[in-house]
């Protein structure tokens, strides 16, 4: 007979064994020290965390309990920090766990909802525009907006880098989501910087 600890991750409870939440705190703690220093870093750990929730919910087959077995399953789809710090970063994990595309909503370019945006990142359009036209011509020819309410109430937005990683259909994995948040980090302070610029043109 095993211990079990009711633990929060990502903002979902779990009940794992003693063993394997001993790996997985150790395993957590291994990204916190990698990260320490980034932009953003309580955002990466944060959808990591979240990330880490979403692995084990489709582990919940045939038992709810997080055992060590799937702990280590999940760590060799998300990798270690040791991993990307190492020349070979397409370390063995990747040919365990193919990434599969799946269709959120965009926030980032959306006009009303980000749904012909979530579309054209979905289907690999470089621009929402093909399904803006789209849906007011099928506005035109009577159909209505119906289409586009539908996605809107059906299709989740894209909250995570997780989620934005899966929606272009790039892998997801502790580098990426690092990345993303990093990159998501630079575009908001180079936007920053751009206003500002404009604000003291206009004053001057």
């Amino acid at each position: 007979m095993k211990k079990v600890e009711n633990i929060n991750l990502g903002g979902k409870q779990f009940t794992i064994d003693t063993d394997a939440y001993t790996d997985l705190d150790n395993y957590l703690n291994s990204i916190e020290r990698r990260f320490a220093g980034s932009s953003g870093s309580d955002d990466i750990i944060f959808d990591i965390e979240s990330r880490l929730a979403e692995l084990f919910e489709e582990n919940e087959r045939g038992s709810s309990i997080i055992t060590l077995e799937k702990v280590r399953q999940v760590k060799l789809i998300m990798g270690t920090p040791s991993d990307f710090d190492s020349s070979d970063t397409h370390s063995v994990y990747e040919a365990d766990h193919r990434d599969t595309k799946r269709l959120f909503r965009d926030p980032d370019q959306k006009v009303v909802a980000g749904v012909a945006s979530g579309l054209s990142a979905y289907y690999g359009f470089s621009s929402p525009a093909i399904f803006r036209i789209l849906f007011v011509l099928l506005a035109m020819v009577g159909i209505g907006i119906l289409p586009y309410i539908l996605l809107w109430l059906f299709v989740p937005i894209a909250k995570t880098s997780s989620d934005r990683l899966a929606m272009h259909g790039e892998k997801i994995n502790i580098e990426t989501i690092a990345n993303s948040v990093e990159e998501s980090i630079t575009d908001i302070k180079d936007t920053l910087e751009d206003l500002h610029k404009n604000i003291k043109q206009k004053m001057s």
